[in-house]
Order: C-alpha cells, then structure tokens, then sequence
C-alpha cells in the first residue's frame, strides 16, 4: 500500500470510529448503529429546537450581511456539526470561510478529516483554541459567531464575551445558547429530590449516563475545560450582555427540560411533560425554561472601548 492509500486508511477510519467520547458523530453511527441506545425523546427535542433555532439566526446573519468577505466562527464547536449544518443549509458556498475552535484536540481532528475529505466542505476548517487565554484572530474577523453551550464552562464569562466582542465585526450576529440556573422546574426538582431524599437526581441522570455525588450534584465529565462554572438567571445573563457592549436583539426560550431516558421508561411521566412542553411553547416563559437562547448583534458603532 503507497502513503496516499495509507493515508486515506487512517482519514476514513478518523470519519467512522465508533466510541469517541463525548459524542459519536459519523454517518454510520447515525444510521447502522441507532439500535445501540435507548431513545431520549425529550433530549432530541430539545436538541433539535436549540439546533434549529442557532442555525436560522446564522443562516440570517450570513444572508444579510453586507460584508465582502463573510466569515463564521463556532466557538467550542466540538466536531464540527453546527458549522457543517449551516455550510449545507445555505448551499455550500466556499466563498464563506467557516472556522471552528475547541479545547477537545481528538474532536478537531475529526472534524478536519470531515472537511477535507467530504466534497462541498473545504471552506470549514478547524483549529485547538481556549478562549480563556484569547482566539487567534485578528480584531473584527466575523460576520457571525456561534456560541452555544460554552458559557456556562467559562470561569470568566465576562471576560470570554470580551474576546468574542473582539473578533466580531461591526453589526456582527453573536448566537449564546446556555442553561438557566433556577428556572420554575428546576426549584420543583430540586424540592422532590429531597423529599425522595436523592431518588430523583438518582433516576433522572442515570438516564443521562451522568453519576451524582455525595451532595446530589450532577458529576459532569468534560473531555477538555471545565464543568458547569457560570449558570446564571436570566436577569443576570442580561446584564452580563449589556456589560459587554452588545446588544440583545432576542431572547428564545428553550424547552422545560433537556431530557433523559427514565421519562421515556415512564410513559405517564413522559406524556405529562409533553403536555407541559406544549403549554410552554403557546406562554414561552423564560422562567419556565431549562436554557434560553439569546441573539446578540455587536454595534455598528461602539458604546464602549
């Protein structure tokens, strides 16, 4: 075998691994292999809405925006999947440059063996960054900026909205998607978790794959970065917003809960939060919901140094 074939070898084994912590994310994990796990309907729902929504407001910011060259950055994009997403839904365009940044090296690399070697995405590319310490990227680089369950990881939140509001272009569409810490459902949890003295938390992230500790919490384990440091309310979110001289443009409300697989096992339990799910999607509550979604926009003209 010559070095090229090697090398194809090694790319394609790259692309269909199985067993790739955190996330198994080829075609033939998706297709040949759904059998493997229980379903999680309340998590694919709330996955699919969080998707769905960052992806039309990039899809929108792309479109509208004025800019001659266009460029998106995903920040703490994991292997790739959201920028992937977005290079198809708007048609594959390689004069849009797309950038992903991330801690978890392995996640990277795949993500990298998916562009290059997958027709259509060579305008993704994908690079190690900790936005702890600074992106490596020129002042005002992107139209867009994708930043989806990442702030809750950062110790200094205020601090990695800084440096996003640095790369970020004048006008610049900055989509935050990330946990609220007391919503209504999450202080009704908490209470049965002590009244059934830790059942609840037990069950529930048991259906998660998640352990807890001897307090109760959630052990969460991260391949790079920290655990859930920065869970704020949304007044605190707001001002955390304003503070860093963007604007907020929208707030989306996400669902009540992100889901496990005991409701699933549970039929009664499931239908009820369904109907729970429905009732919020007709209020949209934020105090109702898990996480919120939030579409920030960098002014044209700067209010703060």
């Amino acid at each position: 075998m010559d070095c090229s074939s090697a090398t194809h070898t090694n790319d394609t084994d790259v692309l269909l691994r199985r067993g790739v912590a955190p996330h198994r994310v080829s075609l033939e994990d998706y297709v040949a292999y759904q059998w493997e796990s229980a379903g999680n309907l309340l998590g694919a729902r709330h996955g699919q809405k969080r998707d769905t929504v960052a992806l039309d407001w990039m899809r929108n910011a792309v479109t509208t925006s004025a800019d001659r060259d266009i460029a998106v950055l995903d920040v703490g994009c994991a292997y790739g999947n959201h920028l992937f997403m977005l290079n198809a839904l708007l048609g594959k365009p390689q004069d849009v440059e797309m950038v992903g940044v991330d801690l978890f090296d392995t996640a990277i690399r795949h993500a990298n063996v998916f562009a290059q070697r997958i027709p259509g995405y060579s305008n993704c590319r994908f690079q190690v960054a900790d936005l702890s310490v600074g992106l490596p990227f020129e002042p005002e680089t992107f139209s867009a900026v994708n930043f989806c369950d990442v702030l809750e990881h950062m110790a200094q939140p205020e601090a990695a909205l800084h440096e996003i509001r640095r790369v970020a272009k004048p006008g610049a569409t900055v989509v935050v998607s990330t946990p609220l810490k007391d919503s209504l459902f999450k202080r009704i949890a908490s209470l049965a978790n002590q009244v059934s003295q830790g059942g609840l938390y037990r069950a529930y992230y048991a259906g998660k794959d998640t352990q807890v500790d001897k307090s109760g919490r959630p052990v969460m384990k991260t391949a790079a970065g920290h655990d859930h440091v920065s869970e704020m309310a949304l007044p605190e979110l707001k001002a955390l917003v304003d503070g860093t001289g963007f604007d907020l443009v929208q707030v989306e409300p996400m669902s009540v809960m992100s889901g496990s697989r005991w409701f699933d096992r549970h039929p009664g339990a499931l239908g009820a939060i369904l109907l729970i799910e429905a009732i919020h999607e007709r209020l949209r509550r934020p105090s109702w919901a898990h996480s919120v979604m939030l579409r920030l926009e960098k002014p044209s003209i700067s209010r703060r140094a």
